[in-house]
C-alpha cells in the first residue's frame, strides 16, 4: 500500500499553504517552512530509492495528478482572498469558514504586513511550481489525451507559462544538450543569466513551433486554435480574479508568485542539464540529464527526479521510469540542489568535479 500512498505526500502538504494564509500574520510562512523541512529533511533521512514498483491499480497513483488542478485552484483563490482590503470578503470565503471555526479570519488577514505576504508569495509560488507546473509537465506530455492536456495547460496558466506545453515537448526534448536548446545550461553559466535566457528564447521558440503547426493545418495565427493565445487568456483570467479580489495589490501579488514559480522552473531546468552537451545527430540518452534517486524528492515530484529516463523515453508515464543509478547524479535531492544553485560559487565547487568526470567519459567536443 505504501507504494501507492507515497505519491499522496504533495497533495497532503499543499493544504499547509492554505491554512497558513487563512491564519494570517507570520503563519503565512507555514507552507514554505513545512515544505522545506519535509523535502530537505526527508531526503537527508530517507536516502535513495532505486526500485521500480509494479502497479496493479495505476489509477491510484494517477489520482494525485488529477487532484493538482483543484488544489492549485483552491490555493490561488485563498491567496486572492488574502489580498482584499479591510472588510472585503472575496467570494464570502471568511463568512463560510466562520460557520465552522471560531476564528476571525478577516481580522487576522487585515493585520497582515508586507513580510507576511512575502511568505505567502514564496509558499504559493513553490506549490504552483512544485505541484502545478510539475504535474502540468507530466500531463502535457500526454499529447493524445485531451483532458490531460487541458488540465496541464490550466496548471501552467497559474505561472503564466503558456509556452511550456509547446516548447518543452516539441523543442526541448528534441534539442536537449545542444546550443539550440534554451533550456540546457552551458558550462560556467550562472543560474540567473540562464533563467533570463531560457525564459526569453524558450518563449520565442514556442511561438515558432506553434506558428509552424498552424501553417501546416492552414489555421489563422490569430484564431482561438493558437495555443499560445489561449494560454495567455487562461493566465489573464487569473489576473482578473486577483484584481477583483484585491485590486492592483492582488494583481501584483499574483504576478509575483507566477514570476517566482516560473523562476523555480528555470532553476530546475538549469540543474537538470547543466553542462551536459550532445553532438549533432547523437541520440538523446540517459547521460544527457542529471538524475537523482533521493526518495523524498522522487515522491513529492512524481519521479521527475528520474530525469535521465524521462528524456530517454519522454512519453513513458512517471511511475514507469527507470532509476538509472549509473546516469550522471545530482549531488543532493531536488530542493537542496535548487538552493545550492542559487549560490553560483558553491554550485560550481560541488558540480564541477562530477561534470569533469562526465566530460572524460562522454564529451565529444
Amino acid at each position: 500500500m505504501m507504494k501507492y500512498l507515497r505519491y499522496y505526500i504533495t497533495p497532503i502538504l499543499a493544504p499547509t499553504v492554505i491554512i497558513g494564509i487563512f491564519l494570517g500574520g507570520h503563519w503565512m510562512w507555514l507552507g514554505l517552512v513545512v515544505l522545506f523541512i519535509v523535502v530537505i529533511g526527508g531526503d537527508a533521512v530517507l536516502g535513495e530509492d532505486t526500485s521500480r514498483s509494479e502497479y496493479n491499480h495505476p489509477w491510484l497513483i494517477e489520482l494525485p495528478l488529477h487532484l493538482a488542478l483543484p488544489i492549485i485552484v483552491l490555493i490561488l483563490l485563498t491567496f486572492a482572498w488574502s489580498t482584499g482590503s479591510a472588510g472585503e470578503d472575496f467570494l464570502g470565503i471568511s463568512k463560510l469558514l466562520s460557520g465552522f471555526f471560531a476564528y476571525d479570519f478577516l481580522v487576522a488577514r487585515d493585520g497582515n504586513i508586507w513580510s507576511d505576504y512575502i511568505g505567502a508569495v514564496l509558499g504559493v509560488g513553490f506549490m504552483v511550481a512544485g505541484y502545478g507546473t510539475n504535474v502540468g509537465h507530466e500531463l502535457t506530455h500526454r499529447i493524445k489525451d485531451r483532458i490531460a492536456m487541458l488540465e496541464g495547460r490550466w496548471l501552467l496558466s497559474a505561472s503564466c507559462n503558456a509556452d511550456f506545453a509547446i516548447e518543452h515537448v516539441y523543442g526541448h526534448h528534441v534539442t536537449v544538450g545542444s546550443d539550440e536548446d534554451p533550456a540546457t545550461a552551458r558550462k560556467g553559466e550562472n543560474v540567473y543569466t540562464f533563467a533570463v535566457r531560457s525564459t526569453i528564447f524558450g518563449h520565442i521558440s514556442a511561438w515558432k513551433h506553434e506558428l509552424s503547426r498552424l501553417r501546416k493545418k492552414e489555421f489563422s495565427p490569430f484564431s482561438i486554435r493558437n495555443r499560445m493565445i489561449t494560454g495567455y487568456i487562461m493566465s489573464i483570467l487569473w489576473c482578473v480574479v486577483f484584481y477583483i479580489a484585491g485590486g492592483t495589490f492582488g494583481l501584483i501579488l499574483f504576478l509575483c508568485q507566477a514570476a517566482f514559480a516560473k523562476f523555480i522552473l528555470e532553476v530546475v531546468n538549469y540543474m537538470e542539464h547543466y553542462g551536459l552537451s550532445r553532438s549533432e545527430g547523437q541520440p538523446v540518452g540517459p547521460e544527457h540529464s542529471w538524475n537523482t534517486n533521493h526518495r523524498m524528492s522522487s515522491m513529492v515530484l512524481f519521479s521527475l527526479t528520474r530525469h535521465s529516463a524521462h528524456h530517454e523515453k519522454p512519453m513513458v508515464k512517471f511511475w514507469k521510469l527507470d532509476p538509472y543509478a549509473d546516469a550522471p547524479q545530482m549531488p543532493y535531492g531536488y530542493l537542496t540542489t535548487l538552493v545550492i544553485c542559487l549560490i553560483p560559487p558553491l554550485w560550481y565547487s560541488i558540480i564541477n568535479p562530477s561534470l569533469s568526470e562526465w566530460e572524460s567519459q562522454y564529451s565529444t567536443a
